[in-house]
Parts: structure tokens; C-alpha cells; sequence
């Protein structure tokens, strides 16, 4: 449950609050963000309820704040209806109170917002056949009208308490007094000024100090009200009764003046915290127009239903996450991915929500609404980080809690000591060359309780904590626990997970060698029945292959899958079996004629599959899987920063090497079976090394909780993974360097917060105190002390809000990928003239040139052969250095569609030109009448 709470301006409420909640018998857990002015808490319903722990709050002199949403009605419900309207609002989950206002047909209701919307409040009313007509106080940006509220509210009794300060000032100086007809009338004035400033200007510090006073607890604004009090009280008595002294009411109204400058600053500092929040609410569509009965209507965000159909034009936002059932278009995700190149869309497509449609219209059925889109998650869980606090913050607070008496303690003392010890130490003022006068021993005890104000202290972590967090955000590295956020810069060593982390996560089939009589369509047709069955990703791939070679995938049964080893079936009464060498040792299948060409892939960076047929050898299977743009990238700049990066793997110890070597990454643990995972985690962690581990947040579950930080990747459309400290919205390994960089960036505001805050105490509590008075005079002012304390404030704020200017590292290009892509475009599989085995041309670093042709190897070793005497295998299976078709995009002459030549495999031929086509429907309309085609592979 979460509790909006009012008054809180210090650390010190903060832990007043925390320590009230906790102590109700119920509660599990309590969290006060000072920032947010909310309360997070997990309490035991039966046990405790929220009128309970809203009395708890206010038992220390805070309110309790709660939601309020104000509905009208269309037409006037009778006086039954009004009762019907009440009771079924009520018992809905998250309704706190229901009030009816049937003169201005409105209902107001004050609700749970983390557990009721508008939307259900709006269906609910029109099943009573009621229809609401206007809500209020359903504004997305609350919070900032909040913080523009609270800085207007400041901003006038600043204005308010400076214009009247500034002529108790002059005539304290004597720039007014040559004006006023005697010192007592000047008093009078300086009396009549001051005291709207001491009552109006100071209300707010006097309110939440008497709050805090009859529910015996302390805070800042205790401090406040003592010092100017003290102030204001001795200059009254100098006004009435002590003619004789001097009055401080030029230190009573420019110390409140000043303290609310420090307010009025904070309040604006502490709305621009939040900015990044507000951005990504902006985000999101306000409006959508869905299809219903046929019929398009335009409606609210909120009343778009799950299965709706929704229509987007070019240019609109997409207003739900859902599915494309029809329609074309480019739709710009760089909101989630940060990618700016948009991304096409086609039926079957899933889309995102707040995403942009750049260029084609597209029909879309409504799979997730409201809260449960990305962007929703998105902002739950910065807001969730946001309150959720770090170790080095709870510090703090426990700090500041304590500091509020230890000051009251000090200011006694000092008054103490200047009244009655300085006299017997000998110590006299070197103005006067006298004792110290009461008067100075009472303007030193007000300078010490308003220097010691710790409001810097309070305001240094959850500032930059706040700031971090929302920057992340923006980068798409969503931080669901400040704790994440401190612990995070002091990895040493990172533990990257290969499938799905390093790699894209998508296999695919490089080779297949078939061991025995059937055929390779009969072989793979056999596999991908079995495999058909399992999620697993080199699953997949087998029957992806299956399924791009047209072959028909028949059913089977007694499928039985082996975690870590490999799964079995039997099809068309034959049994299958598919897995490790491991798994087929285990079943007595004789796979040594495989294990040369097995040694050969693995060597190459492939994973190997076995399978077996009725317990004999069928075929082995090479899968690769490509590394992501930014892998290398990311372990270089982690290397860089001194970290040390390990790759976890189920692979084999050759293949993960090579792997591994082609990234960068020297420390490997291969053949890692899942469940294991943790306790190679552990084992780094029991050498005393920091880790942080990233995976998929799915399979590496376990791990993640393990690791002293957990990295969790998610996908973009399923940002809602629950694992690990940090999530990634968009699978860029470059963002686990942000993160690491953004944590360092936010730890090192958060302790030069905490640095100038205490330096600020240290330096100034003894001037304060007058440790300086009696050697060369030095004696700190109580308004000098307040405008110090405030600035302080500011200061610290300020100096967090400088993390605005944090920027990521800047992706790079790698001249692997260049590589890639240039060798991609000569041709497509080659066939190694040693071993005869396929070589994928696209990911091949091992050839070599021989009188104009181009030879490609698996492994060194044929290589190695080959470059021996390369006149034996000259012409067995070479591939021209140059192309025969040339390279480029084609037209097709049917629907004018862009066709990549290098990937074609839709080609038609007529009177010596080849056609290109992007699909079948548009090859069969070439090949019935060609001659009405030909030469149209262009666009006007």
C-alpha cells in the first residue's frame, strides 16, 4: 500500500514516520521517500488496516494524504440510484471513502491509486446505467502541480517576509533611524514589521514543530521555531520590558526569510528531479480510435478494452501494446529500443504502446491496456526504485533522526557555558575586554541551532538518487532498487551469460551431417518432430531449418526431455533421440564416427548436436549462434574500467573458447548446466570478488538473485522481469556499462553531498559556538547562520541535478561487424575442399586466395593443408573472388516491393533478364503472363 504524506521537509521526519509505522503490529515493512512524500508499506491486512496506520502518521504530527477523484454525472440519478451508486462503489478494492453530492450530480471518492483507476470506477458506473461525463483529479502529472503548489506557496511568504524584512533591517543599521523620533519608536516599528513576518512568514516551520511537539517528537522545524523564537521573543522583551538592550529582530526576520529562500530553492530543484518521469507519462497517446461493430470511435486511452481493434494512422502513437492483424508500416521504437532507425511491422507483428507509426496504417488488437503496457511498467518500477532506498540513505536518516535533540543538547550547552563557565574561565569579549553579556551568549545559542539544521544531510541521497534513477530511465536501464544503483560501481568482476546475453539468442543451423542410410530431408524431417516439442533455442533451430527447407513435420509421441542433456520421441514408431555426447553415452549410441567432424565444429566456435535413430548414429548438427553488435564493444570498455568479465555457458570447452576469443573475454566456465550457474557465481563471490551477473532473467533466474548485482535483460515488449536489481529494456550490452557508469556518476554525488553537508556542520558549528569570539572577535550571526544553512540545501540539490548531463558511452561500429557484412556479400555457403564440410561465408575468417579464386575453411587445420599444396584441391570447391550476379536491391515488377538479390530465392527468367520477387503470389503472376510484366522492374 502506498500513503501520500504532507509536511515532510527533513531526514528527520522521514525516520519519525518510518519508526511510527513500523511499530504497528502488522506492519512488515515500511519505506518514506522524502522526495516523493509517500510511504511505501507492507502491512498484514487482517492484522492492520489503513485508518490504522494513517492515525500512526499522524500520531508525529504528519498528515495522511489520499487521492481524491471527483466524477460527474450526465443526467441525475434518482434518490435510490444515489444509494445504489454508493454501495457498489464502496465495495470496490481500493475505494478508501465514497461521498455523494446529488445537487451537482458528482461523486468524490478517495481511493487506493495503486489499486483503482478511472476505468474501473467508469465501467462500474455504467453498469448501474449511469454515464460519467467529467473527472477531476485524474491528472498523470499530480505531482507536478504538487511541486508547483508547494513552490508558489513558499515563493509568497518568501515575498511576502522580504518586504517587510527589508526596513527592519535598514532601520536596525541606522539607515531609517535618522526618520524616527527615538530608539524606542524604532522598536515599535521593527516590532509591527517583524511580527506578520514571525506568525505569517513563519507558519509553516510553526505548524509542523507544535505537530511534532504534541505527539512528543522533534524535526528541523523544531530547530526553526526555537531559533527564531528565541529571537524574536528576546527582542519583544527588549521592545517592552528591557529597554536597555538591543533588540535581534533584524536576525528573527531575515532568518526566516532566509529558510524560506532555501524552500522556495528546493521545492523548484526537487520538480526538476522528477522531470523524467513526467517525460515518459507524456509519452503515452491520450486518445484511440477503435473499431467496434464496424464503426471507428475515437475514445480515451482509458476505455480501450483488451481485444479491442485499434486503428493507427500514419503519425499517430500507438496507443496499446497489442498485435498487427493487418497492415504495413515502419513504427519508430527508439522510445523502448533507442534504436533510430524504424522497424518494420507486418501482420503478426507485436507493437508497443507510446511507440510512433511512421508510414503505413495499421490494424492492431489490443493485447495489454493501461498499467499493464510497457510504458506503465516502465514508470512503476522507476517509481517503485525511487522510493525504495539504499543502505547509504537509511544512514543518513538514522543520522538526522538522532540529530534534532544532540543540537537542542548543544545549544543549551553553548548558552551554558558563555552564561556561567566563560566568567570562571577568564574568558572576556575583545570588544568590550568584559564578560560576555547574555545577550551574546543567547545570539551564540540561536546561531547553533540554526547552523546545525542537518536539512543537507537529508536531501543529498535521495536527490541524486532520484536523478539517477530517472536518468536511466531515459536510456532504457530501469533500476528497480536504489540499492542496485550504490552497489552496482563497485563490481570487480561481471558474469555474462552467452545465449540470449552476448549472442542474439536466435541459433540457427550452419551444418548437417547425416551418419548412415536415410536421406538428410528424412533426417532433419525426423529431428524437428521431436524437437518440435521443446522451447529449447537449438530446438528451435532444427526446426526452424526444417521448416525454411518446405519439409512437412510430423507428429510424435513419448517425448521425454532430460534437462541439460537432450530430449526423445518416438516418430512413426521409431525413437529419436537428440543431445550431448553426454546424453548418447548414456543410451549406449556409438557416436565415434562423429566425433572428428564434432571436434572440427566445435573448434570453429559451433555448437554440436547429436541424434540417434533406434539407438544408432543419424546425424550431427552444427549450430552458431551471432554475437551481438555490441558485445565486443561492451567487454572492452568493461576491461578498460578494470573489471573482470567471465562468459557462462552450457557449451562445450572448445566452443565456448572459441567463442569467447572472438569477443575478447579470457575467462570462460563451460558445460554449466543451469541449476549450476549460482554456485559458479558463488564461487567468485567467496574469493571476495564484487559480481554482477547478466542473463536472460528467465533461465538465469537463480544466478541473477545470487550475484551481488543482477542484470536482467528484457525484451522490450516484456519489460516486466522480475529478476535481478537492473533491467534492460533494450538487450544492448552497452547499456550494463551506462548502468555501471551511471551508478558511479550517482554514488559520487551522493557522497559529495554528504561531504559539503558535513564540512558545512564541521566549519561552522564552532564559528556558531564562538570558538573564534575570543581570540579574534569572529562571531556568526543567527540570519548569516540560516542564509548558510539554506544555501547548504541547495547546494546539495543542485549539485545531483547535475547528472542531467550524463550522457552513455558512444556505440561504436566494430570492424568485426564491417567485416561481416563485407564478406556476407560474397555469396552465401562455400564448401571446404579438405573436409568437404559447409562453411557459412557471412561468419568465415578462414580462407584463402588462390589464381583468382577464393577457398573457405572450418578449422585452422584445413587450412593449414590446403595452403601446403593448393594445386591437389584447386578445384574442389572454390568460389569465384567475384560475384556472377551483381549485388544490390531489385524491383519486383508486380508490386514495385524492395528484394534483396543477395537473399533471393523468388527469381523467374525471360528472354535472358531475371526477375526478383518478394513473394510466391507475386512470382505466379510473372510466370501466367510475362510479357505483360517484363521490363516493369522499375518505379516511375
Amino acid at each position: 500500500m502506498s500513503m501520500k504524506i504532507d509536511g515532510m521537509h527533513c531526514a528527520s521526519c522521514v525516520a519519525t514516520i518510518e519508526k511510527a509505522l513500523v511499530s504497528q503490529d502488522g506492519v512488515i515493512k515500511a519505506t518514506v521517500s522524502l522526495l516523493d512524500e509517500k510511504a511505501v508499506i507492507e502491512y498484514a491486512p487482517g492484522i492492520v488496516d489503513r485508518e490504522a496506520l494513517e492515525k500512526a502518521v499522524e500520531s508525529t504530527g504528519y498528515r495522511p494524504k489520499r487521492s481524491a477523484m471527483t466524477i460527474t454525472l450526465s443526467q441525475s440519478p434518482s434518490e435510490e440510484s444515489w444509494e445504489e451508486i454508493a454501495q457498489t462503489l464502496t465495495e470496490l478494492r481500493g475505494v478508501i471513502t465514497v461521498s455523494t453530492f446529488p445537487e451537482k450530480n458528482r461523486v468524490i471518492l478517495e481511493y487506493d491509486e495503486d489499486v483503482l483507476t478511472f476505468k474501473i470506477v467508469k465501467k462500474t458506473l455504467r453498469q448501474l446505467g449511469h454515464e460519467p461525463e467529467d473527472a477531476e483529479g485524474l491528472d498523470s502529472d499530480r505531482e507536478s502541480l504538487a511541486r508547483e503548489k508547494e513552490r508558489r506557496y513558499y515563493g509568497m511568504l518568501l515575498t511576502f517576509s522580504v518586504v517587510l524584512s527589508i526596513p527592519v533591517v535598514l532601520i536596525h543599521f541606522g539607515v531609517l533611524t535618522p526618520f524616527l523620533p527615538s530608539e524606542e519608536a524604532a522598536k515599535l516599528v521593527m516590532f509591527a514589521l517583524a511580527t506578520p513576518v514571525q506568525f505569517i512568514g513563519g507558519y509553516p516551520f510553526y505548524k509542523s514543530a507544535l505537530r511534532a511537539a504534541r505527539h512528543f517528537t522533534t524535526n528541523m522545524d523544531t530547530l526553526v521555531m526555537l531559533g527564531t523564537s528565541a529571537a524574536y521573543f528576546y527582542s519583544v522583551a527588549t521592545t517592552f520590558v528591557l529597554t536597555e538592550y538591543s533588540a535581534f529582530y533584524d536576525s528573527a526576520v531575515l532568518l526566516i526569510s532566509f529558510i524560506l529562500l532555501g524552500r522556495t530553492l528546493e521545492a523548484i530543484a526537487k520538480g526538476r528531479t522528477s522531470r523524467a518521469m513526467r517525460s515518459l507519462m507524456d509519452l503515452q497517446a491520450k486518445v484511440a480510435t477503435v473499431v467496434r461493430n464496424g464503426e471507428e470511435l475515437l475514445l480515451p486511452i482509458e476505455d480501450v478494452e483488451v481485444d479491442d481493434i485499434v486503428l493507427v494512422r500514419p503519425g499517430d502513437k500507438v496507443p496499446v501494446d497489442g498485435t498487427v492483424i493487418d497492415g504495413e508500416s515502419s513504427v519508430d521504437e527508439s522510445m523502448i529500443t533507442g534504436e533510430p532507425i524504424p522497424v518494420k511491422k507486418k501482420t503478426g507483428d507485436s507493437v508497443v504502446g507510446a511507440t510512433l507509426n511512421k508510414n503505413g496504417v495499421l490494424r492492431i488488437q489490443a493485447t495489454k491496456v493501461g498499467k499493464d503496457t510497457v510504458l506503465s511498467q516502465i514508470v512503476r518500477m522507476v517509481e517503485e526504485a525511487q522510493t525504495n532506498k539504499p543502505p547509504i540513505q537509511r544512514k543518513a536518516d538514522a543520522i538526522a533522526n538522532r540529530f534534532t535533540p544532540v543540537v537542542i543538547i548543544l545549544t543549551i550547552s553553548t548558552f551554558i557555558f558563555w552564561m556561567y563557565i566563560s566568567p570562571l574561565l577568564g574568558i572576556v569579549s575583545p570588544v568590550t575586554g568584559e564578560p560576555v553579556e547574555w545577550t551574546q551568549a543567547l545570539s551564540f545559542s540561536i546561531a547553533v541551532i540554526v547552523a546545525a539544521c542537518p536539512c543537507a544531510l537529508g536531501l543529498a541521497t535521495p536527490t541524486a538518487i532520484m536523478v539517477g534513477i530517472g536518468k536511466g530511465a531515459q536510456y532504457g536501464i530501469l533500476i528497480k532498487a536504489g540499492a542496485g544503483l550504490e552497489t552496482i560501481p563497485t563490481v570487480d568482476t561481471i558474469v555474462f551469460d552467452k545465449t540470449g546475453t552476448l549472442t542474439i539468442g536466435r541459433p540457427t543451423v550452419t551444418d548437417f551431417i547425416v551418419h548412415g542410410d536415410l536421406s538428410e530431408t528424412e533426417a532433419l524431417r525426423l529431428l524437428s518432430s521431436v524437437e518440435r516439442n521443446s522451447e529449447h533455442p537449438l530446438a528451435e533451430a532444427i526446426v526452424y531449418h526444417a521448416q525454411e527447407l518446405g519439409i512437412e513435420i510430423p507428429d510424435s509421441t513419448e517425448f521425454l526431455s532430460t534437462t541439460g542433456r537432450g530430449v526423445q520421441a518416438r516418430v512413426d514408431g521409431r525413437l529419436v533421440a537428440i543431445g550431448n555426447d553426454q546424453f548418447m553415452g548414456e543410451l549406449s549410441v556409438d557416436i565415434s564416427g562423429m566425433t572428428e567432424h564434432a571436434e572440427i565444429l566445435q573448434s570453429a566456435g559451433k555448437t554440436t548436436v547429436y541424434s540417434a535413430v533406434e539407438g544408432k548414429p543419424l546425424a550431427l548438427v552444427a549450430i552458431a549462434d551471432k554475437l551481438k553488435d555490441t558485445s565486443v564493444q561492451a567487454v572492452e570498455t568493461l576491461t578498460k574500467m578494470g573489471i573482470e568479465v567471465w562468459m557462462i555457458t552450457g557449451d562445450k570447452e572448445v566452443t565456448a573458447r572459441s567463442i569467447a576469443d572472438s569477443i575478447g573475454i579470457q575467462k570462460v566456465m563451460a558445460e554449466v548446466l543451469p541449476a549450476d550457474k549460482a554456485k559458479q557465481v558463488e564461487e567468485l563471490q567467496k574469493q571476495g570478488r564484487r559480481v554482477a551477473m547478466a542473463g536472460d532473467g528467465v533461465n538465469d533466474a537463480i544466478a541473477l538473485a545470487q550475484a551481488d548485482v543482477g542484470i536482467a535483460l528484457g525484451s522490450g515488449t516484456d519489460v516486466s522481469v522480475e529478476t535481478g536489481d537492473i533491467v534492460l529494456v533494450k538487450d544492448d550490452l552497452l547499456d550494463v556499462v551506462t548502468g555501471i557508469q551511471l551508478g558511479g556518476r550517482t554514488m559520487s554525488k551522493i557522497k559529495q553531498g554528504f561531504f559539503w553537508a558535513l564540512i558545512y556542520n564541521m566549519a561552522l558549528l564552532p564559528i556558531a559556538a564562538g570558538l573564534l569570539f575570543p581570540s579574534i572577535g569572529l562571531a556568526l550571526r543567527p540570519e548569516f547562520a540560516g542564509l548558510a544553512m539554506a544555501l547548504s540545501s541547495v547546494s546539495v540539490v543542485t549539485n545531483a541535478l547535475t547528472l542531467n548531463r550524463f550522457k552513455p558511452e558512444e556505440r561504436q561500429v566494430s570492424s568485426v561487424v564491417e567485416t561481416l557484412q563485407a564478406a556476407y556479400q560474397e555469396g552465401d555457403v562455400a564448401i571446404d575442399p579438405i573436409c568437404r564440410m559447409k562453411v557459412d561465408i557471412a561468419t568465415a575468417d578462414l580462407y584463402s586466395d588462390y589464381k583468382g579464386k577464393r577457398y573457405y575453411f572450418c578449422a585452422q587445420y584445413c587450412k593449414d593443408t590446403f595452403d601446403a599444396n593448393p594445386e591437389e584441391y584447386e578445384e574442389q570447391g572454390a568460389v569465384p573472388e567475384q560475384k556472377t550476379e551483381a549485388d544490390g536491391i531489385a524491383v519486383d515488377p508486380i508490386c514495385k516491393m524492395d528484394v534483396d538479390i543477395a537473399n533471393a530465392s523468388l527469381v523467374s527468367e525471360y528472354q535472358g533478364k531475371k526477375y526478383y520477387f518478394c513473394a510466391q503470389y507475386c512470382k505466379n503472376t510473372f510466370d501466367a503472363d510475362p510479357e505483360k510484366y517484363k521490363n516493369q522492374d522499375f518505379r516511375e
